[in-house]
């Protein structure tokens, strides 16, 4: 499932009206029914069940794997035979870097963009389909459908004004044109090289999986979205535009949701909602961090940062009990940002 926040990008810091929109939600958590997570006071839970980046190294159970970067290591997927690492502000002129981390330690770069790349996994692991651009503008984008293990090529395609969503055993789901006139999903048959044209809105994510797909939905506003079964894409199972579903539970079951649009680098809220409806379960609240992870079908991780700036991988399950999944990091506190992450990239699905 591809991973990108809608929250608009940022620079050092927020605007004093956006600084002061972070505060009062912040407040508003406090005072709400469910505290802020303070990680430094949380009981010390077992290590991670998922593959995590810290600093330099990538942890997976027993296996320790040292990693190098010149920039932030952005984001980490398990594939087949290891893992694909993303690094941001790799180098002036290479903005991002995607490499191959084999669970024995070699490494092999997969490809580098001035751009920010997304990327996506398919379920079984075996594939990678990532965009790189290729146009001053960013409107034209190079697609690679690639076998991340051995570095062979499968399938490349140029696109315009598309962004990788979904990959399966023989297609990749783009969404088209989001915020332009005449959005469309495409499925691009990358075996036979055919671009079918699915659906009059752009897709922007999916669980292949459990067969759920989020469209933009640019009637209801700017951060609206509807969530419709894979299968029947105009059937609408429910639609938001103050809440977005993140992350389907391995048992496709629940979800993970967050604000759609909260303009500061962290979120005051994680949501475990219904796999098919947006009825809201468990509510955890904090300085937490954009990204959270299944851990099972009972446990998820994010990251948070205390009002005392420590900051930690937290585990909570679904009756909102909570726990510390790492030691803490004293991270700076600065309220025109809200939340500074601990250095630590929790693996994607």
């Amino acid at each position: 499932m591809t991973c990108h926040p809608r929250r608009r990008p940022m620079g050092s810091g927020l605007s004093l009206v956006a600084a002061t929109a972070a505060t009062l939600l912040f407040q508003a958590a406090a005072r709400a029914d469910v505290a802020p997570i303070e990680p430094a006071s949380l009981a010390r839970g077992p290590e991670p069940q998922v593959a995590y980046v810290v600093h330099d190294v990538i942890r997976d159970g027993d296996l320790r794997i040292p990693v190098s970067r010149k920039g932030k290591h952005d984001a980490l997927w398990e594939v087949t035979g290891g893992y694909v690492l993303r690094d941001v502000n790799v180098a002036p002129g290479s903005r991002t870097r995607l490499t191959f981390v084999s669970d024995t330690g070699e490494r092999r770069e997969i490809a580098r963009s001035r751009e920010l790349m997304t990327v996506t996994i398919s379920a079984d692991g075996r594939r990678i389909a990532y965009q790189r651009t290729v146009s001053r503008t960013g409107e034209l984008t190079v697609v690679t459908v690639e076998d991340p293990r051995t570095g062979r090529i499968l399938a490349r395609q140029r696109f315009r004004l598309a962004v990788v969503v979904a990959l399966d055993a023989g297609r990749v789901l783009l969404g088209m044109r989001t915020n332009w006139r005449d959005p469309a999903s495409v499925w691009w048959h990358y075996r036979t090289g055919r671009i079918q044209r699915w659906y009059d809105q752009a897709a922007v994510r999916a669980d292949v999986p459990h067969g759920r797909v989020v469209f933009d939905w640019p009637g209801g506003g700017e951060f609206c979205t509807r969530v419709a079964a894979l299968s029947h894409p105009r059937h609408t199972l429910w639609r938001s535009c103050r809440m977005m579903p993140h992350q389907w539970s391995p048992d496709g079951a629940r979800a993970l949701a967050t604000h759609a649009y909260f303009d500061a680098r962290g979120t005051t809220r994680w949501w475990v909602i219904g796999g098919s409806s947006p009825a809201r379960e468990l509510t955890i609240a904090g300085r937490l961090d954009w990204h959270a992870v299944w851990e099972d079908d009972d446990h998820f991780l994010t990251l948070a940062q205390g009002d005392d700036g420590l900051a930690a991988i937290v585990r909570c399950d679904l009756s909102g009990s909570c726990e510390r999944a790492s030691r803490t990091w004293t991270m700076p506190l600065d309220p025109d940002l809200y939340y500074t992450s601990p250095p630590v990239t929790l693996a994607e699905e």
